[in-house]
């Protein structure tokens, strides 16, 4: 092809696009695209569909661990707990043999009718003259006593029920003193929840156990209810706490002599 036909078909094509006509093609062709430039795009898009992926994934975990943190009572430390044998000298020698616990159906709150204690010493010694005025090879007919102050007295502990009850097959937790007037402390409240908590936790209670308590003194079920409702620490436990189907507060009235 000649210089001059050159110039004409370059003058022609310019022609033809600023004066379209009928016979002007309605697209221009466009250069072919690099093979550089899709592998490119292929990766980019790879990648991000990658990243969508993992972070659904992780969602995905997430959502599971706290599922299964809802299953779970947060482990209760006992810092106020005075084992059986740091106040009574008549109770079995610890073995290192593993001890079979029993699991309670119930919750009982009870009151030991006696007067108050305050500080380690002073409940240690109420606690041994109420176990003198006991028959001889007989203790304490509760699983814990709480005085004033907090502090859990083991007594039956988690190895029986209370025979004071049978029919409940439940755990006995006394206040230490006489509720007839004047109601528990917030300490008492506070270690009466961690002892529940606890006995959930390691499988000494049942999930759907019952609560009651004396309703001729200011330990009524429906006091009692709240208060150790009140005490969660957290969403977690407020939450179980309010599950009666599961946890607690499942009451019952019952006829104590």
């Amino acid at each position: 092809m000649s210089d001059h036909e050159s110039r004409h078909s370059s003058y022609h094509a310019d022609d033809e696009l600023q004066n379209p006509s009928e016979d002007t093609p309605l697209l221009r062709r466009f250069p072919r695209v690099n093979d550089t430039t899709n592998v490119i795009t292929a990766m980019i898009v790879s990648m991000m569909i990658l990243v969508l992926l993992s972070g659904l994934a992780i969602g995905v975990y997430l959502l599971v661990l706290q599922s299964d943190a809802d299953n779970m009572l947060p482990p209760i430390e006992m810092p106020l707990f005075v084992a059986r044998s740091q106040w009574d000298e008549s109770s079995p020698t610890p073995s290192e043999e593993p001890i079979n616990q029993f699991k309670a159906k119930s919750v009982v709150i009870e009151q030991t009718d006696t007067g108050q204690c305050q500080g380690k010493n002073a409940c240690i010694q109420l606690m041994k003259s109420m176990q003198a005025n006991l028959d001889d090879n007989k203790t304490l007919p509760y699983n814990f006593a709480i005085s004033t102050d907090g502090f859990i007295y083991e007594c039956l502990g988690w190895e029986q029920p209370s025979p004071l009850y049978p029919e409940l097959y439940g755990l006995v937790i006394a206040f230490i003193g006489n509720y007839t007037v004047v109601k528990p402390s917030s300490s008492q409240l506070e270690s009466a929840y961690n002892l529940i908590t606890v006995s959930l936790a390691n499988d000494y209670l049942e999930r759907d156990f019952i609560f009651t308590s004396k309703n001729d003194t200011t330990l009524v079920v429906s006091y009692l209810k709240k208060a150790l409702t009140d005490l969660s620490r957290s969403k977690l436990q407020r939450r179980s706490l309010l599950m009666p189907k599961i946890y607690m507060f499942k009451s019952a009235k019952y006829n104590f002599n």
